[in-house]
């Protein structure tokens, strides 16, 4: 058994050791895992949340691709011409491109296939990528009946799931909410999940609409009592509620691109829902965030 469990040892060092490998380039020193492995390397590390892709050739060479921010909010592209260059002689264009794992992988397995008909293209099943968003804003609860018109605290956290590609049309998202308001109003624990459409795609931002179509919704409110004679509400009592819906809440937003793995994140939601009745106050629910790629 102890030789055994050795061995084991032996072979997740041997397989950690290949997927990441120390590399001089430039004046760094960098740890890179290796996402393909043949005429032409592609090669990766994050540093400080930002991925960074690199091909390494057949002589050793390590070029790191690049897409630095232009003026305003153009990007300069050089890994576009950075790949044209390392696979001239092909007749391959690096031009519809992306800077994600997914599209430059897809790239280089089509050159290295070009090139060496024996070359295995691995791992060929899609891949889905993640975004983690933090927001803050105020609401009124457009969609809660019988409360006040006042404008509360809310908090939200989201994870959007989104096919390979850096400017989905598509993506699903979980989200989880918390309200705030002063003793006695309306507060509120929410959980949905959802489906967001880009409308419009831009290089530096994209506008999206989305429905939220399931949520898991906990809240208090203290609600007066009273009685058939009396006008005046003889005390107040605290309702607590947990609430399953199917409501198709719909929003709009927009996601502003910072760099190549982050966003501001701008939300309109809540203004009307096919499940739920609304409070007869104008829709207010806002929130600003924080949206980046993990």
């Amino acid at each position: 058994m102890k030789k055994i469990i050795l061995s084991c040892l032996f072979l997740v060092f041997i397989a950690i050791g290949y997927a990441q490998k120390t590399y001089k380039v430039g004046e760094e020193t960098l740890e890179l895992r290796t996402e393909v492995d043949g005429e032409l390397d592609l090669l990766w590390t994050v540093t400080n949340g930002t991925y960074r892709y690199f091909i390494k050739t057949k002589d050793g060479t390590i070029t790191e691709l690049k897409n630095t921010r232009g003026e305003g909010r153009a990007f300069n592209k050089e890994y576009i011409s950075a790949l044209n260059n390392l696979t001239s002689g092909s007749t391959l264009s690096a031009e519809n491109v992306k800077l994600t794992t997914g599209s430059l992988k897809r790239f280089i397995d089509k050159y290295n296939k070009s090139v060496d008909i024996d070359y295995n293209v691995r791992n060929t099943n899609s891949k889905v990528n993640f975004r983690l968003a933090f927001f803050g804003g105020l609401t009124n609860h457009p969609l809660v009946e019988d409360i006040d018109d006042q404008s509360s605290l809310q908090l939200a956290a989201e994870l959007e799931l989104f096919g390979d590609t850096d400017n989905p049309i598509h993506s699903g998202m979980l989200q989880a909410r918390q309200t705030f308001g002063s003793s006695g109003d309306y507060k509120s624990t929410e959980f949905s999940l959802g489906y967001r459409v880009r409308f419009l795609r831009k290089e530096g931002f994209n506008i999206y609409a989305q429905t939220r179509f399931a949520t898991l919704n906990s809240f208090s409110v203290d609600r007066p009592i009273f009685t058939d004679d009396v006008a005046t509400p003889i005390g107040v009592e605290t309702q607590r509620e947990s609430e399953f819906d199917v409501p198709f809440i719909f929003g709009i937003g927009v996601d502003i691109k910072i760099s190549d793995n982050s966003y501001i994140s701008i939300l309109y939601d809540r203004f009307y829902a096919f499940g739920l009745d609304n409070n007869d106050s104008f829709p207010t629910d806002f929130m600003i965030g924080y949206k980046f790629n993990l």
